[in-house]
């Protein structure tokens, strides 16, 4: 006679008296009763009822009479951690210090004044030398204390303390319950208060493993490389069983673990599944937002984080005048990068550009709602904090499932219940942590019994109730199976049985979870599964199966003396996540993924070369795999950066008869294209813009650019003031030229915040060095700065255009960062550069048509003079790249004018080999270090060298190989 036949039996004795099942939970009995009424039919007057349940209901009223409150364990803990707090602040070197209280030492302490409480003691009864360290017994018995001080003084009481609110239990009822129940001292006081003597206990089952019921079934035993390797085989056999979905039920050892292994697969063959424990809240939008939210604020603010949540549709901004994707490039481009304040200064609508100040408007206005609800400084409510997670979901993520919606409802139950509870300001890392835990109480997908037309997933803790005619027990590895009997660090063993004998031992608790556990999986009837991960692909270990597993071949075989290597014999070979080696025959194949194994399969089970099928089937790898023979061989092809006909060259045919193009061009255009043509055509014809994400570095406030811009700042405003701009020579002034650096410094800081002082003082004082190298540079000069910042624009506008030496004309647009008058129409152009001069050697005029940029400006600049009247016999005879930082040493390199004929040569090489379609990796791979577009091009650049000296190439190459000569 097994269990259910006992409660059968039990029932029959008297059917017209009433009767409660008293089960750990309400699913645990509603499946024990379904079993009953499958097997028996129907029955009548009795209900499930959990002893927490039960003991709360008949308490209820007399709570009230009394204006007594229940103190819910999420409370409790709150309560818990108070006084720990004050215990830290009264004596700094207790047990547990200030410093400790985080969410895990807390729920220890919780843990243990709780089952000293559920066992029946009280602080009178605790004394330091019952403890092997007379400190924590201290520490427990004076926290126990305050424990039970604060319950009175509060007028509240907990779970422990319901016993003298109960009454004794009249009436009829029968009580029901399985040993071993499991229930404390005081849990037990309390049911046979309720019960009034009318508690009957049913014997628990066999172990499974010589349940002469169990044996019974049909047993199959497989493994796998790897939890989702066995996964996938079990629902290869699903689906190829005869079965209904809803006959099957999962028992998995690691519930964590498998759980979501089982969801992704079931939703990718659109399976359906209930879990009996849920799944983590991240396996919805609301919950990746919710955590996502707190991973932004822990990493102080990464503007990564928001455009990440964004771009998957996790948040949405409701405004239906810009998409998704305008809200994430706004916040990419605008620096933001990190910071708190950063947010506040560089999203300032007087920063935004026209095109940008209507959306960026609406974007401040957003942040600064975020940020008002955040608190500032170091120290945080953690559930003011919880509070402003449940608004932040309310008001930004989209509901878009059920799911969803549940999060939601949750987040402002969850809020609703701990708001009342005492809490304190805290370091802002602890406070995350506490929401984040809280925030992992919230489980989706939760279905406790097994619902029609689903496979139920159960975990060991509480599977084989479910009475179907299928079971599959997954991950049965020796590691996952066992019940560790790991010491409590603050209960041990030897201190509770020193404090009551009605303390369980961890090794009593852990010995009746294993006999329950076992009692419990001997109600499995029919084919039963059991199966294992063989290998642990995380850790990468070998795995062994369970001693159960061998208990079962045993059983079934009727042969006790089987060992594990028979076991080892009777299993087939492990099950891959593409499963080659056995047969296909057997099962249907899942996906793509199986049905490719199946094609990969020679007759003889071995795999085999695939390469035809894989190329005929997937037309793109094709392609791929012909690039790579292309790429490899002598000739140059299309796949090298040869488009032949190009029709999306910026520069068009000239129009006829005049030479002027259509098109406008920069000199940083021409000597990309230069320096590498593959670069040329990512960036200017397919507009593939590497994404302008400022990255977080503790030890940097200024960009390179932004550094750049502040100098060039700097120059230019301390030359138009010390010249009347440009009006006079130069009347040299340090102390003004500190107060501008000064005055440039402060305006900086308020729009890009530092990370740290000590990191602002740092830079600052860099950039007053390269200041007095930018003076003491300038003040033996006898030249005189004339124009500054000058754009190369007809008085429309519109670019310039520049007539060369060939008779090209040419749409040039640009800046230049100074002019300066070296002679009676003699004019000297200058770049100013923060870097180092090791790009710029006298011998390099041209360097291979990487620097036009003195040339081509020179001839703009004197044609701008000319043309707007402002010298019309001016000549620009000279070009200096100028280094006037502590980096540049000051120094500088001068090019003089007299190779324009030369010059109008190369660009003409160079837009007549860009025109013909060509656009070949760089000449010298060190470029492609910092290149933006180095993960798709990889070492390109090394195999075009033998390309590049092939006379095969030599009529194609011609005109860029000529070019690439010039010094």
């Amino acid at each position: 006679m097994d269990l259910i036949d006992q409660v059968y039996q039990k029932i029959n004795e008297a059917p017209l008296t009433p009767k409660v099942l008293l089960a750990d939970t309400y699913a645990t009995g509603n499946q024990l009763l379904e079993q009953l009424c499958k097997r028996y039919g129907a029955i009548y007057n009795i209900e499930v009822q959990t002893l927490r349940g039960i003991v709360t209901a008949r308490a209820k009223l007399e709570l009230f009479r009394r204006k007594i409150s229940l103190l819910e364990e999420g409370q409790a803990v709150w309560v818990v951690r108070l006084l720990m707090k004050q215990v830290a602040e009264e004596d700094p070197d207790s047990y547990i210090t200030g410093s400790m209280l985080k969410p895990g030492i807390v729920s220890k302490v919780y843990r243990a004044i709780l089952e000293m409480r559920l066992g029946g003691i009280h602080a009178d009864d605790v004394y330091a030398e019952q403890f092997t360290n007379l400190d924590k017994g201290n520490y427990l018995k004076q926290l126990l204390v305050r424990y039970e001080a604060y319950l009175q003084e509060h007028r509240q009481t907990d779970e422990a303390g319901l016993t003298e609110y109960l009454k004794q239990g009249a009436g009829d009822i029968v009580y029901l319950a399985v040993t071993p129940t499991g229930w404390t001292q005081v849990e037990q006081r309390m049911i046979d208060k309720i019960s009034g003597g009318r508690l009957c206990y049913f014997d628990s089952e066999a172990p499974f493993y010589i349940n002469e019921n169990f044996s019974m079934n049909g047993f199959n035993m497989f493994r796998a490389t790897g939890s989702l390797a066995e996964i996938r085989e079990g629902f290869r056999r699903i689906l190829s069983g005869a079965l209904a979905l809803d006959q099957t039920e999962i028992i998995v050892s690691n519930y964590e673990q498998y759980a979501p292994i089982i969801y992704s697969q079931a939703k990718t063959l659109g399976v359906t599944c209930t879990f009996s424990n849920g799944l983590p809240l991240v396996f919805c939008s609301a919950g990746k937002a919710a955590i996502g939210i707190l991973n932004w604020i822990e990493e102080d603010y990464p503007v990564k984080r928001l455009t990440e949540m964004l771009r998957h549709g996790y948040i949405s901004i409701a405004d239906v005048q810009w998409s998704r994707g305008a809200w994430v490039h706004m916040l990419e481009k605008s620096g933001v990068g990190w910071g708190r304040e950063r947010y506040v200064a560089l999203l300032s609508p007087d920063r935004m550009s026209e095109e940008d100040q209507e959306q960026g408007a609406v974007l401040y206005e957003i942040m600064n709602g975020l940020f008002n609800g955040i608190p500032e400084g170091n120290e945080w409510n953690p559930l003011l904090l919880l509070s402003w997670v449940t608004d932040f979901v309310q008001k930004y993520v989209p509901v878009q499932s059920p799911d969803d919606a549940s999060v939601g409802e949750a987040l402002k139950e969850l809020n609703q219940r701990y708001i009342k509870s005492p809490s304190e300001p805290m370091p802002i890392d602890l406070a995350i942590k506490y929401v984040k835990e809280l925030l992992s109480r919230i489980r989706i997908h939760v279905s406790s019994t097994p619902k029609p037309g689903a496979i139920f997933v159960s975990s060991l803790h509480n599977g084989g109730y479910s009475g179907r005619e299928q079971t599959w027990i997954a991950g049965m590895d020796e590691r996952a199976w066992s019940i560790a009997a790991v010491q409590d660090p603050l209960l041990l063993d030897q201190e509770r049985i020193a404090l009551s004998l009605s303390l369980e031992t961890i090794g009593e608790r852990a010995k009746k979870a294993r006999c329950e556990r076992e009692s419990r999986l001997s109600l499995i009837r029919g084919e039963v599964w059991l199966s294992y991960s063989s290998y642990d692909t995380a850790e990468q270990k070998i795995q062994s199966p369970a001693f159960e597993m061998l208990q079962i071949l045993r059983l079934q075989s009727k042969n006790p003396s089987l060992d594990f290597g028979a076991l080892e014999h009777s299993l087939e070979e492990p099950h891959s996540v593409m499963d080659i080696l056995h047969a296909s025959d057997r099962f249907v194949p899942l996906d793509g993924m199986d049905a490719w194994a199946q094609v990969l399969r020679n007759a003889d089970g071995n795999s085999k070369n695939g390469m035809r099928s894989i190329l005929v089937t997937y037309p793109a790898l094709a392609q791929g795999y012909s690039a790579q023979i292309h790429r490899s061989g002598e000739e140059l092809s299309a796949y090298d950066g040869w488009l032949e006909a190009d029709p999306f060259a910026i520069l068009e045919e000239p129009e006829a008869g005049n030479g002027i193009s259509s098109s406008t061009v920069s000199v940083s255009q021409l000597e990309k294209y230069a320096s590498c043509g593959l670069q040329y055509y990512f960036y200017y014809i397919l507009k593939l813009r590497p994404k302008e994400i400022t990255e977080f570095d503790r030890t940097r406030w200024l960009q390179a650019s932004e550094r750049g811009t502040l100098l060039h700042d700097v120059f230019r405003r301390y030359l138009e003031e010390v010249t009347d701009q440009g009006k006079r020579p130069a009347q040299h002034n340090k102390t003004r030229l500190d107060e501008i650096v000064e005055t440039i410094i402060r305006e900086s800081a308020l729009s890009i915040p530092a990370p740290s002082m000590h990191v602002f003082t740092k830079e600052c004082e860099e950039i007053r060095r390269d200041a007095e190298v930018f003076y003491r540079s300038e003040v033996d000069k006898t030249d005189q700065p004339f124009l500054f910042e000058l754009e190369l624009t007809t008085h429309n506008g519109e670019p310039i255009e520049v007539l060369l030496s060939s008779g090209i004309r040419i749409k040039l647009k640009g800046f230049v960062d100074r002019v300066d008058r070296i002679g009676p129409h003699e004019y000297r152009i200058i770049d100013y550069k923060t870097g180092s001069t090791s790009k710029y050697k006298d011998s390099d005029y041209f360097c291979g048509g990487t620097q036009l940029q003195h040339a081509l400006y020179s001839l703009a600049a004197e044609q701008w003079l000319r043309e707007t009247g402002m010298d019309p016999e001016a000549r620009v005879v000279e070009a200096e790249y100028s280094f006037p930082t502590e980096r540049g040493r000051g120094e500088y390199v001068r090019r003089t004018q007299n190779r324009r004929e030369e010059m109008a040569v190369i660009v003409a090489k160079l837009l007549e080999s860009r025109n013909s379609g060509i656009y070949i990796p760089a000449k010298d791979s060190k470029i492609c270090q910092w290149c933006d577009y180095q993960a798709v091009c990889g070492p390109h650049s090394e195999w075009m060298e033998m390309k590049r000296n092939s006379s095969m190439n030599e009529d194609v190459l011609s005109r860029l190989l000529e070019v690439e000569g010039i010094d």
